[in-house]
């Protein structure tokens, strides 16, 4: 199985870069393929201005791959300005992928801001969603690192369901 982990938020101490990184851990651990893009490698350009080297790079690793997992800052109660250029300009072949999502937001109140990359996905590529879905705040982190517990073992069960689902739709 092959999985891309896009971790799209901008921000130079990105709390969904961590939550990408420990579940891409937890998939190799499982003996899955796991390709990782970090959004601040890239150059991103919106739509009227054409797409980069990285951006058209991007669009091949979403056509080729079996399913994919979106890390996302909440912003506004949406999804960030990275995310949308990636969605807008780099997923034109993700019709029918298993996807799943996860969010590190500033506050608990956030949680439903996911259901619009959910909308988009659905609604634009009819992509499968994973239901789980992992939300965390910054209470959630110490010094850069995942200290909650809960959220912990909420990865765990994500990235097992992750795998399990996943592996059932390519077979």
């Amino acid at each position: 199985m092959n999985t891309l982990i896009i971790s799209s938020s901008l921000s130079t101490n990105s709390r969904s870069f961590i939550l990408c990184t420990e579940i891409s851990n937890r998939l190799s651990e499982k003996g899955i393929n796991v390709e990782f893009v970090d959004a601040r490698k890239m150059e991103l350009l919106p739509c009227h201005v054409g797409p980069t080297e990285s951006m058209n790079l991007l669009s091949k690793k979403v056509e080729n791959v079996d399913n994919i997992i979106i890390g996302m800052g909440i912003h506004c109660y949406s999804v960030n300005d990275g995310l949308k250029i990636i969605l807008d300009r780099c997923f034109g072949k993700a019709e029918g992928k298993f996807f799943g999502i996860i969010c590190a937001a500033g506050g608990e109140r956030s949680y439903l801001s996911t259901m619009h990359l959910t909308q988009i996905c659905m609604n634009e590529w009819r992509m499968i969603q994973m239901p789980r879905i992992v939300y965390a705040t910054g209470k959630d982190f110490t010094d850069d690192k995942v200290t909650n517990t809960d959220l912990l073992e909420r990865l765990d069960i994500f990235s097992e369901e992750f795998s399990t689902i996943g592996r059932k739709l390519i077979s």
